[in-house]
């Protein structure tokens, strides 16, 4: 026999949930490709429907009734992580409340202790633009660097916080007259070496690395320095994203740049545009060569699989790319000091262009140069056919 008691309690629980505000969010995949990415959805549109404001916090739940991580993006969205099976859907359950605290799969900062490196990573790799300390010292780093990971933890700040503390302990060895010992302490913790969760061994140097952006004049790539100012405005736990401008050329053009690293995603996606250019010229990107071969180049991206900066040593490859969902008009083998494999587009006049660029590394979790390009066509596939979204209040 049912209880008074557990009617009463039963009645009770039907009747919050039937004044609760409630939005049902039903997504999407019109793809025949299973997916596994971070959706926006207008935070707008969920504020609006829920009678809330941007800065109340919500709680969003998927069928089973568990709590999901979300993030508010500095430009309006609200950013869930989803996988979906092909043409499949799924509905979450949006609501005013308190959420728990999430674990974050990206971050980035600028690293003063390191000649103001802006460095971010996600769940996939680590990616690091040269910051303003760094051109005063005269070094020229032009690109874009990856580090490889094999691991979904964060790991930048203790691969700095080491190979910082490493540095320093070596030089004090060195000074103690232990030249052996300061170099062998070093190598025990410098991030150039694999100490079982990957390293820096992406050689960049005067080049655009991995799928920085350059203009173009006779024929030759203008190499960006490294950025003037960068202001960090979504930092976790799913999306990194930094906009950042860099210093005059000697023909008075500014570049800016938009870059957005998502949890899950071996692809950042850039926004490039130029302020100041006086006649169309050509707008490049692309990928530095260490050897041509392991060489995709087409209309729709640059695929290569870098052999690292001591393959001898190494034993491993870098897997590197960009991607051109918005089309180019020519792509070539830009030869020079260092030769690139780039994709162009012009006449350009310095309006926003949109591409993506990113890595993978051979001793995680993409093994081959054939599940990377296997990567790549899918991801243009995503870019191509966007998850869709319907609002239920």
């Amino acid at each position: 026999m049912v209880s008074l008691r557990h009617i009463i309690w039963i009645a009770i629980a039907v009747s919050l949930k039937l004044n609760a505000q409630t939005l049902s969010l039903t997504i999407t995949n019109p793809s025949d490709i299973q997916r596994q990415e971070v959706v926006e959805a207008d935070l707008d549109t969920i504020c609006q429907k829920l009678g809330i404001g941007h800065n109340d916090s919500l709680v969003v739940r998927n069928a089973l009734g568990q709590e999901m991580t979300y993030q508010k993006s500095y430009d309006g969205k609200l950013l869930l992580m989803v996988s979906m099976q092909p043409q499949g859907k799924v509905v979450y359950t949006i609501s005013k409340g308190k959420p728990s605290i999430f674990k974050s799969y990206v971050h980035g900062r600028i690293y003063p202790e390191r000649l103001d490196d802006l460095t971010w990573e996600n769940d996939r790799g680590i990616y690091r633009f040269y910051g303003p300390a760094l051109q005063r010292s005269g070094e020229k780093s032009y690109g874009t660097d990856v580090w490889v990971k094999n691991t979904p933890e964060l790991v930048v700040e203790e691969r700095y916080r080491l190979h910082n503390w490493g540095w320093h302990q070596a030089d004090s060895l060195k000074k103690a007259g232990k030249p052996k010992e300061g170099s062998d302490f070093f190598m025990n913790h410098s991030f150039h070496l694999d100490h079982g969760y990957g390293m820096d061994v992406y050689a960049v140097g005067a080049s655009l690395g991995c799928g920085a952006p350059a203009l173009m004049k006779d024929g030759h790539l203008i190499f960006p320095y490294c950025f003037k100012a960068c202001k960090i405005v979504d930092n976790g736990p799913l999306r990194f994203t930094a906009e950042l401008v860099y210093g005059k050329t000697a023909d008075g053009i500014t570049e800016h740049r938009l870059v957005t690293l998502d949890k899950g995603s071996h692809f950042n996606k850039l926004t490039v545009w130029y302020d100041g250019i006086k006649t169309p010229m050509s707008l490049a990107t692309g990928i530095v060569l260490h050897g041509e071969e392991n060489l995709i180049l087409d209309s729709d991206y640059v695929l290569y699989a870098d052999p690292t900066d001591n393959p001898k040593v190494h034993q491993s490859q870098i897997y590197v790319g960009t991607l051109f969902p918005n089309g180019i008009n020519e792509h070539t083998i830009l030869k020079g000091s260092k030769n690139h494999a780039i994709g162009m587009v012009h006449p350009y006049k310095g309006t926003p262009y949109t591409y993506y660029f990113g890595s993978a590394w051979s001793l995680y979790d993409v093994s081959t140069f054939a599940h990377w390009k296997l990567l790549a066509d899918e991801y243009l596939i995503r870019i191509k056919h966007p998850l869709q979204i319907r609002y239920a209040s």
